[in-house]
């Protein structure tokens, strides 16, 4: 009776309250949206959540009973209250108070351990987070995960589902909350294990003992977490018994099952190394095909369709599904867009062609054979068409005419797939049999964007019936002219034109660059642009894309590209063909047609010439300007599209070719003739030597063939080595043969003009074909590889018939105790060795080099002894036919790998950088020490302390630094648990003055750490400081004494230490006003300003012989540092913190 009445009571102030307008930020109209049924509920909630809920020592409040009644009176409180909320009462501010109370009641309820309290608990928990829906955020909902995680293993299947619905529901909510609300929750995922008891209770699944929500909850939540966080997906595809639980779900015979099965994968998927497992499942792959046909259901389907989505993110994902499954995958994409009556199947029928037509293949031919032309029509007009063919509909005028009045507002979608269809596909495409009877439509220039790419597609179409309507069509519809093209330059230019601080309009860049890319391809020869202007203005775009100053992707201009897994990828991501920004393709694309369209007039000054585009007088103005941009852009990490446009463009002034380091070490192997093993012989009476191991791999039709293989070819000179002739045709040029070499040699050739005749004849012959297609000014092929320099196929077998002259003339052999049988000819070793070649060996290392023409003994042997491991050799060989060290992967497999298995990939790095130093490789240390750094920061901790061991004893310090850095923030840590004794005394002093250092500068930690590095901060500046007050620089037993003795409080050496220190340093400082005071007072007398500004300021302090302000500074902390480094760290070690 008196809770009764109190609740009553309470119930009437509120009532009053509101009735009187209430005060509050809710005061007013939205208190008035609570009913007396709501104050009273509300009320009778406050009055039970008295019973448990206080403050404790002032703090925030915590729910503190224990009572089963008192908890279960509290949640049929908070379930009534719950139950008769409304949305707009949600937003109040006394309904918030209320539901933050109950959601601090439920962190402390769901510890319980009684049944019937924890079963109510997680159903109110759910009602709570159903009920707030969206607005979750604003209330602090991470308080109850941790407890509902920790539920997901109870023994009530009850508990578990209801724990994970409410997951489920909180997860979905805050899917794209902030990193830092994500980070939170992934903290308490992994201290309850989550993600492991949700994998057992799927693995643990029975149909006889589990219901099927509890399977379809625990399904659900899997999928949010790994859609999340990509660190969750590891543990999922490498559980063998996981993923066959999950293929024996996915052919079940319920469809709502098998939906689910597929979202998950999708999630997995998001993962390289996931969506790897998955494609090699054929079995899976032909029941997610068979899920496309037209008796299942819309949901089923569309599912399948973005799980295909997500699989065919790569080329190589793309070959894997599309080379076994590709009758269902096409028949079910073509069914799905035909379905003009369910939009979202259509719209993901659509995304899907997009991602396959992408890539070339034989999948073009079969979307051709399944009437895309028809499909891409329906869509296109918005109705319904029959199995004619497009060109007999488009007889029809009433049917064109609903084509030209929706020109420009069709799908983007069509838009795009018609662009893939015709740069990939030489087939008659639905563009040009559009054309037939487009005559009359006028394209405007804001037409968007995928209806422009598409134009350009077609015009690098490598179908000639494609290529030629497209340009005879276009140039009725576009509007072309010397006016519309000026006006495009001219707003081009106004957009590149800015101040410091402004910024670039990247849409409306992009939008110019590729309407000029169109007219300057459909009229080549008939443009009024000022070239020299056009091509400074397009090198300013092209440098500052480089720069990203301007930078624009295509997700951002269209929205139809925004796919919704671009945001959580991991492992193996392939970059575009066209590379991330696109504007610097467009640019690229303008300026090589540009130039491609001039004839024998200089760029520059208008002079006529004989031919090429520059003269010789303004090739040098080129050379620093243009050239050098463009070259610059080459060195960068671009995708292939932008590398080949940039090789056209250079390739136009005679630079042929794409340099690489490999490719310029090699070039001075062509004036090696003692390891040449083939010699040319031309008609002339010339002769050039050349390698086979280079020539069978770059250039193999340079080769003898088997008829010449006779006796008369085989030469052998005075040291027993026998080589070949060939003789060449009388009409193979020398120079043009020489270019051809030495492309082959080095990949790249500087062609002047006058040979580009015979260099590109001789290019045809020997197969090099992107030197052909630089010398034909051909266009780029769409989705083309960037041919790269690389030897490595020159350790295979050989499949040539000079097996004899082709055998490797070197062995490597490790320092290993492992034993491996060697396939090559007659060898006999069984240690580990790899049979080389000394050509592309002495090239690359100096020491090999002049080893190889010491003329000592060691020069003629057959073996070589590397100090080496036998992983670090293979590196090492693969270093030296490709010019890049294998790369590792910092990955989710990576990440998982134990400790052993790390350090086991990290220490062929440590000993290749060692190696280095003694035979000259030159980048081998940097390119070794660059793979360790990306690696340190996802490897354990106990691996990353053993590498400091390895890397210390081989005397690696920048490995051995950028290791410590790694492990640094742990120092407390290790030091408690005793890791850290392997350490000597240099490294151990280096991790503590790196883990002082970061201490400082985040400023975070615990008290004893912040108490601790102000310890060793002390030891380290007081053991400096003595240091270098001393005269001399040796560290001798007396300073070591001294420095020992830090702790007492006062000693006679330390207070003379520092009175010499202080007098040192105000001479120091009188000295420094002098140098000061002297350019001042010469400034002052000549009537200059002073001090100078700081762009000559510096000059002036050369002239006068005084180094800058910064030198001097660098100087002196290099010559403190080597100082005061072994002394101040020897004196760290000595002091027990």
């Amino acid at each position: 009776m008196r809770a009764a009445a109190a609740a009553s009571k309470a119930a009437g102030k509120e009532k009053s309250r509101r009735k009187g307008g209430g005060g509050g930020a809710g005061g007013g109209g939205g208190e008035q949206l609570l009913t007396d049924q709501v104050l009273s509920l509300r009320a009778r909630l406050h009055l039970a959540l008295a019973l448990g809920l206080a403050k404790s020592d002032g703090g925030p409040k915590k729910w503190q009973s224990t009572d089963a009644g008192i908890q279960s009176h509290v949640l049929k409180a908070a379930s009534a209250f719950l139950g008769c909320l409304t949305n707009e009462m949600l937003r109040l501010p006394p309904i918030k108070e209320s539901i933050s109370d109950i959601l601090i009641a439920l962190e402390g309820i769901l510890q319980s351990k009684n049944v019937s309290v924890l079963i109510q608990a997680t159903d109110v928990s759910l009602k709570l987070v159903s009920s707030v829906g969206n607005l979750a955020r604003q209330y602090p909902v991470l308080e109850i995960v941790t407890c509902l995680a920790s539920q997901l293993s109870a023994n009530q299947i009850t508990i578990a589902v209801s724990s994970a619905s409410t997951l489920n529901c909180i997860l979905n909510t805050l899917a794209t909350a902030r990193s830092s609300i994500h980070a939170e929750i992934w903290e308490a995922l992994e201290k309850t294990d989550a993600v492991t008891s949700v994998i057992g209770a799927l693995q643990n699944y029975s149909p006889d003992v589990h219901p099927l929500n509890y399977l379809m909850e625990m399904m659900s939540l899997l999928r949010i977490i790994l859609w999340i966080w990509p660190s969750s997906r590891y543990h999922v595809w490498s559980n063998c018994n996981l993923m066959g639980k999950l293929a024996q779900y996915c052919v079940a015979s319920e469809m709502d099952v098998a939906v689910r099965v597929l979202k998950l994968y999708a999630a997995l998927a998001l993962c390289g190394n996931g969506a790897m497992v998955l494609l090699n499942n054929e079995d899976l792959m032909a029941k997610v095909g068979a899920l496309l046909g037209k008796s299942n259901p819309s949901i089923a389907r569309i599912e399948a369709l973005k799980f295909y989505q997500i699989l065919l993110r790569s080329s190589k994902g793309c070959d894997l599904l599309m080379a076994p499954h590709y009758q269902h995958i096409i028949e079910g994409t073509i069914n799905a867009m035909s379905r003009d009556d369910e939009r979202l199947l259509t719209i993901e029928g659509c995304r899907t062609a997009l991602l396959v037509l992408r890539y070339a293949g034989d999948h073009h031919r079969l979307f051709w054979s399944h009437a895309i032309d028809d499909v891409l029509y329906k869509i296109l007009t918005g109705g319904c068409t029959s199995s004619h063919k497009a060109n007999q509909i488009l007889c029809h005028n009433k049917l064109f005419n609903m084509v030209f009045e929706n020109f420009m507002d069709i799908h983007s979608y069509v838009w795009d797939i018609l662009g893939n269809l015709a740069v990939h596909c030489k087939n008659d495409s639905l563009a040009a049999d559009a054309m037939q009877k487009s005559n009359t439509m006028k394209l405007s220039k804001d037409v968007h964007e995928p209806a422009l790419r598409a134009v350009l597609m077609m015009l690098l179409s490598p179908s000639g019936y494609i290529l030629s309507e497209a340009s005879s069509k276009l140039l009725h519809v576009l509007p072309l002219g010397d006016d519309c093209l000026n006006i495009l330059f001219t707003s081009l230019e106004s957009n590149t034109t800015r101040s410091i601080t402004a910024s670039f309009d990247n849409v409306k860049i992009m939008s110019n660059l590729m309407s000029l890319a169109g007219m300057v391809m459909l009229q080549p020869s008939n443009n009024s642009l000022n070239t020299r202007r056009a091509v400074a203005v397009l090198s300013t775009i092209i440098k500052e894309c480089v720069h990203n100053n301007i930078h624009i992707t295509r997700p951002k201009v269209v929205s139809h590209l925004q796919f919704c897994f671009e945001g959580g990828s991991c492992c193996n991501l392939v970059k575009e063909w066209e590379g991330e920004n696109i504007a610097l393709i467009y640019g690229l694309m303008v300026l090589f047609n540009l130039l491609k369209s001039i004839n024998f007039v200089c760029i520059h000054c208008k002079r006529n010439l004989d031919v090429g585009i520059v003269c010789n007088d303004c090739r040098d103005h080129y050379s620093e300007g243009l050239i050098r941009v463009l070259q610059n852009a080459s060195c960068q990490n671009l995708s292939p599209g932008p590398k080949l446009y940039i090789s056209r463009i250079l390739s136009l002034f005679g630079l042929c070719g794409f340099p690489s380091k490999l490719g310029g070490k090699m070039r001075r192997a062509l004036d090696d003739n003692e390891l040449a093993d083939l010699e040319l012989l031309l008609s002339n009476g010339e002769s050039l030597k050349a390698h086979t191991a280079i020539i069978s791999v770059r250039c193999p039709k340079l080769l003898p063939s088997a008829k010449s293989l006779g006796s008369d070819g085989k030469i052998t000179d005075e040291w027993g080595r026998s080589f070949y002739h060939v003789r060449m045709s009388d009409r193979v040029d020398s120079c043009g043969l020489k270019k051809i070499l030495e492309y082959t040699y080095t990949n790249s050739v500087m062609v002047d003009d006058d040979n580009i005749k015979p260099v590109r004849t001789l290019a045809k012959y020997c197969h090099l074909k992107s030197l052909q297609e630089m010398l034909q000014k051909e266009q780029p092929r769409w989705n083309s590889d960037c041919p790269r320099y690389d030897l490595t196929a020159a350790l295979e077998p050989v499949k040539s018939p000079l097996i004899h002259i082709n055998s490797r003339d070197i062995i490597l052999e490790a320092q290993s105790n492992e034993e491996m049988k060697c396939y090559h000819g007659s060898c006999q070793l069984s240690t580990s060795h790899v049979h080389c070649h000394k050509i592309v060996l002495s090239m690359s290392c100096d020491y090999l080099r002049a080893l190889f023409q010491s003329g000592m003994h060691e020069s003629f042997s057959e073996v070589i002894n590397v100090p080496l491991g036998w992983q670090a050799l293979n590196k090492l060989i693969h270093w030296f036919y490709s010019g890049e060290l294998p790369k590792i992967d910092p990955d989710c497999r990576w990440r998982n790998l134990n400790s052993e298995e790390q350090l086991s990939q990290l220490r062929p790095y440590a000993e290749l950088s060692s190696l280095s130093e003694f035979w000259f490789l030159e980048g081998v240390k940097e390119e070794s020490l660059s793979v360790v750094t990306s690696c340190l920061s996802s490897t354990s901790t106990a691996a990353s302390v053993e590498f400091v061991v390895f890397a210390a004893q081989l005397g690696q310090w920048e490995m051995v630094e950028a290791a410590v850095g790694s492990v640094a923030h742990l120092y407390p840590k290790l030091r408690d648990s005793g890791q850290l004794e392997q350490l000597d005394d240099d490294v151990l002093n280096m991790l503590r003055t790196e883990y002082v250092r970061r201490t400082r500068r985040t400023g975070v930690g615990s008290a004893a750490a912040q108490a601790g590095a102000r310890v060793v901060t002390a030891v380290v500046r007081r053991a400096a400081s003595l240091v270098w007050c001393r005269k001399s620089r040796r560290i001798g037993s007396r300073q070591m004494a001294v420095t020992s003795r830090l702790g007492v409080a006062s000693d006679g050496a330390g207070d003379k230490a520092r009175r010499r220190a202080q007098r040192r340093g105000e001479r120091r400082k009188r000295n420094q006003a002098k140098q000061r005071a002297q350019p001042q007072s010469r400034a002052r007398a000549n009537g200059r300003k002073w001090p100078p500004p700081r762009r000559w300021r510096s000059g002036i302090r050369e002239e006068q012989g005084v180094p800058s302000v910064k030198a001097w500074q660098e100087k002196r902390k290099r010559t403190q540092q080597q100082r005061c480094a072994l002394p101040a760290a020897t004196a760290a070690s000595r002091l027990q913190l």
